[in-house]
């Protein structure tokens, strides 16, 4: 038998195979603190009826969370990176209202659709997150720009054309009967004319000086006197266009009328029983409030 010794045999016992590379380990610190998901409890509240139940997820129900790095790291971290979103945040929006100065139109249009068309809406958003639009986006929004001013230009040549072709109405002598039927303390002032009933817009309304006109019988809204114009809606007919201009020019004597014809004063509508009001066709208390 061949007792020499295996070359290889030292070479193994060098290399120890069984040994580890290196004994020593690193020490690791480790920072604790209490968990603020459960205020070191570890169970979850249930929302305001303080009930606690379940395992808190933050800490693994440990009540306390443990960190690599001190508080004062974490929080100059924080810091940092809530910096570095300002920053971002501030260029992205520096970004967004270049585009709007070199796009004024389309930057307009988007910001005044953006509450009642949702694609509008949607642009405007990703234009202050991303500070531009894509291509496409943007030759969306300006199609759409365009069609929007179109679309205003036409409005205004109408309303141009609406006030032009307006029948002409003498509201004076109404006006004067309203403002003395506020003096004595009449608070909502009407008067009942023909068929209809005419009332003055609110001092706070978008019509503030306008004078309103409704159907008398089912309070049909047929138009408004504006700039001694009278404006009519598509349910008011010509007949009746042409009977309100002639009892606006003259509300007096109309409101007399119409006492005698109804039975009823034309400004409060209560039914005339008094002899001398059913011969004069009007209550004497509103007469004289409104200057009649």
């Amino acid at each position: 038998m061949n007792t020499a010794s295996n070359p290889f045999d030292d070479m193994s016992n060098d290399l120890d195979f069984g040994a580890p590379a290196n004994s020593a380990t690193s020490e690791v610190t480790y920072f604790e603190q209490a968990c603020t998901k459960c205020n070191g409890t570890g169970r979850y509240t249930f929302g305001y009826i303080n009930v606690r139940s379940g395992e808190c997820f933050a800490c693994k129900g440990k009540g306390k969370l443990s960190f690599k790095t001190s508080p004062a790291t974490r929080l100059k971290a924080k810091m940092a990176s809530q910096k570095r979103a300002v920053v971002v945040a501030q260029a992205k929006a520096n970004t967004a209202q270049e585009w709007k100065d070199a796009n004024p139109a389309e930057a307009a249009w988007m910001e005044s659709s953006a509450a009642k068309f949702a694609f509008a809406g949607a642009m405007l958003d990703a234009l202050n997150k991303f500070g531009s639009l894509t291509e496409k986006q943007f030759e969306t929004v300006q199609r759409l720009t365009l069609q929007s001013a179109q679309f205003m230009a036409e409005r205004a040549a109408e309303k141009a054309a609406r006030i032009e072709t307006a029948p002409v109405v003498t509201v004076e002598a109404i006006e004067v009967a309203f403002n003395n039927a506020k003096q004595a303390g009449v608070k909502r002032p009407k008067l009942r004319l023909d068929t209809f009933v005419f009332s003055p817009a609110a001092e706070t309304s978008a019509n503030a000086g306008a004078i309103y006109i409704k159907n008398k019988e089912d309070g049909l809204y047929l138009g408004k006197v504006m700039g001694g114009r009278l404006f009519t809606s598509r349910e008011c007919t010509p007949e009746a266009s042409e009977r309100i201009v002639a009892v606006a020019s003259d509300p007096a004597q109309a409101a007399i009328a119409y006492g005698k014809k109804f039975g009823a004063c034309s400004i409060c509508g209560r039914a005339l029983t008094d002899a001398d009001s059913i011969a004069r066709g009007i209550g004497p208390i509103c007469a004289d409030n409104y200057g009649f």
